[in-house]
């Protein structure tokens, strides 16, 4: 994903290192029912890599003009590193900022 922020957004592109020191996180529904976490894992990743796909490019990218054209899963695989977190918690004093992402 490096390479592409460069291209579209040179000016503002931040180094690799920085990049990878940030992250971003997705707040998905819990599973009804136990499951293996690898299962679990590469089901929400088939179900929602797009979704974040998107909004990930959109960020330097807000209309997509410059997206790749197959942006497909085996793709999403090697620009992105995803990790699962079971837990989370609201430490903030003030409610969570709501917006539509669809």
């Amino acid at each position: 994903m490096h390479q592409w922020v460069v291209d579209v957004a040179a000016d503002e592109a931040p180094t690799l290192e920085e990049m990878t020191a940030e992250s971003s996180c997705y707040l998905l529904d819990e599973p009804q029912e136990d499951c293996d976490v690898a299962a679990l894992t590469a089901t929400l990743i088939e179900q929602n890599f797009l979704k974040i796909w998107r909004n990930e490019l959109a960020v330097w990218d807000e209309y997509l003009d410059n997206a790749p054209n197959d942006m497909n899963q085996a793709q999403f695989s090697q620009w992105f590193n995803v990790t699962l977190s079971g837990l989370t918690f609201d430490l903030a004093q003030q409610p969570l900022l709501v917006a539509n992402v669809d």
